[in-house]
């Protein structure tokens, strides 16, 4: 009997301990992935490919050029439209919307959500994550780990590494960009934003349907304060506690947010009559100095300029700010340019990474097309005047002070146009006159497209004094005004012909030419 009861001690022993073996086992199934399952799992993910995107393109390509038309409202102008292509590519994209839900660091994504702007979040039991601030000033580690990533617990973790104690000044990386924009569509692969939901407060800024000015352009100020980086995983299976459904990651490879960049940021909008030197030198004097300090010249170009800004980050009183010319400019600049608790910043920009072994930049092609419309003048115009005769000298006797002319004097382009200036007498209808006398006979002149450097204008004319006893032939003047030497708009040039081929005898023929247009 006593041996029975001990037999059964014993299996109760081994029972309890094949439990408590089964029962450890089955808690560590439950907290990690069989590895033949990781094993299975990453050789699937690998197999998923990158995104559908378009070709990434260096530059624009052109892909059509219409025909040139006159402008109807300036019809000295010819016009014509070229489209173009472009297909930028970026490794990091720029975040217009601080508050999205669905970019922070760690988020995963759909890849095959990305070229369409979508960005549809991946929800799963995830592993934890370790994320890290660039910030080298704070009193505590900059490294946080994220044991149930998500947007709540993300938010939290980046909290408690902002909420520890500075000590001492981060200094933001500057830097600024001007670029040209064409349209609506042109916009936001010139910003390089890419989520959908960002960028209409920008657009928004633009009259792109009707403006009085003739170029747009975006400035992009960023001032980057720190970096959130998430520590890449060895293999896909390492971001999940429990390994999801392969269709659940979408039909290409998906996509994790792997660094968030944070600072503040200004986005002017600017519509222009200046070029984008003279803007881009503008806004860099402003940067500089104050208004008192600042070039007139540059003062000019902003203040004729309509200027809108978008400000991300910073402290609060500077994103109520509304930005006016070159002081307001300056004054954003100068104050808050670090760092702080007060001036915390905002996601700026954002870089994504595939669930691939070895996790590859998701380089993003944004693809655009969009027309520049171009106008050059084509129709030029100028104006000749014959403004009067002048008489010089005469032989005196029983002529006198003065003179009975009849002949011609004419201006006339040598090509292009049949139109000219003209004035004639015959000896039957002679001028006679003394001193000065005015003609003031104009014409203008309207060219299409001349060789300025071959076409001219010609004054020309042929004078004779009638006489008693024999008319005296006075001379044949011509001179020639080269097209490149007037400039547009500048004041008039005098041009005189001298006609004194019979001795004693001097009259003067006073022309003036002008470029109008």
């Amino acid at each position: 009997m006593k041996a029975f009861s001990k037999k059964i001690k014993i299996i109760t022993k081994l029972i309890f301990i094949f439990t408590m073996v089964v029962n450890l086992s089955c808690s560590k199934d439950d907290d990690e992935i069989d590895k033949g399952q990781g094993t299975d799992f990453n050789a699937q993910v690998a197999q998923l490919q990158f995104f559908d995107q378009p070709d990434e393109l260096k530059s624009p390509e052109e892909l059509s050029e219409s025909n040139p038309e006159r402008d109807i409202k300036d019809t000295s102008l010819e016009c014509y439209v070229k489209t173009f292509k472009a297909a930028p590519g970026y490794d990091e994209m720029l975040s217009l919307d601080p508050s999205t839900d669905v970019i922070f660091p760690g988020a995963l994504l759909k890849g095959e959500s990305i070229p369409t702007g979508e960005y549809i979040p991946i929800t799963a039991n995830r592993a934890p994550i370790t994320l890290s601030a660039s910030l080298t000033n704070i009193s505590g580690s900059p490294v946080v780990e994220i044991v149930d990533p998500k947007l709540s617990t993300v938010r939290e973790g980046i909290k408690t590494i902002l909420d520890q104690e500075v000590t001492g000044a981060t200094g933001a990386r500057l830097n600024f960009e001007v670029i040209q924009v064409y349209s609506e569509e042109h916009l936001s692969i010139a910003l390089g934003v890419n989520y959908r939901a960002a960028g209409q407060s920008v657009s928004s800024s633009f009259n792109f349907d009707q403006s009085t000015y003739k170029n747009k352009f975006v400035l992009k100020y960023l001032q980057t304060y720190y970096t959130i980086d998430m520590d890449p995983p060895s293999n896909p299976s390492d971001l999940f506690r429990v390994l999801p459904d392969l269709n659940s990651l979408g039909s290409t490879s998906p996509v994790y947010v792997a660094s968030v960049a944070y600072g503040r940021m200004v986005l002017y909008t600017i519509e222009t009559n200046a070029s984008q030197t003279d803007i881009e030198a503008a806004f860099d004097a402003s940067f500089k100095y104050n208004e008192t300090e600042i070039d007139a010249e540059y003062s000019k170009i902003i203040n004729e300029s309509s200027i809108k800004a978008l400000i991300i980050g910073g402290s609060g009183g500077d994103a109520a700010e509304a930005i006016n010319g070159p002081a307001d400019v300056y004054e954003y600049i100068a104050n808050g340019g670090n760092y702080s608790k007060d001036s915390p910043g905002a996601p700026l920009a954002y870089k994504l990474r595939y669930i691939k072994k070895g996790t590859p930049v998701a380089r993003v092609v944004l693809t655009s097309e969009y027309p520049i419309r171009t106008c050059d003048l084509a129709y030029p115009r100028f104006r000749i005047s014959i403004n009067s005769l002048r008489i010089a000298d005469t032989p005196g006797g029983l002529e006198g002070s003065h003179l009975e002319i009849y002949g011609n004097v004419t201006g006339k382009v040598n090509k292009g146009s049949n139109k000219e200036a003209k004035w004639s007498r015959s000896k039957a209808k002679n001028l006679r006159f003394t001193g000065l006398h005015f003609i003031n006979e104009s014409v203008e002149i309207e060219l299409y497209r001349p060789n300025y450097d071959e076409d001219y204008i010609e004054l020309s004319g042929s004078l004779t004094d009638e006489d008693t006893s024999s008319d005296d032939f006075l001379g044949k003047r011509s001179k020639m005004v080269l097209l490149r030497s007037l400039e547009p708009k500048a004041a008039s040039t005098g041009v005189q012909l001298i006609f004194d081929e019979k001795p004693q005898h001097d009259v003067r023929a006073n022309f003036s030419v002008q470029r109008v247009k």
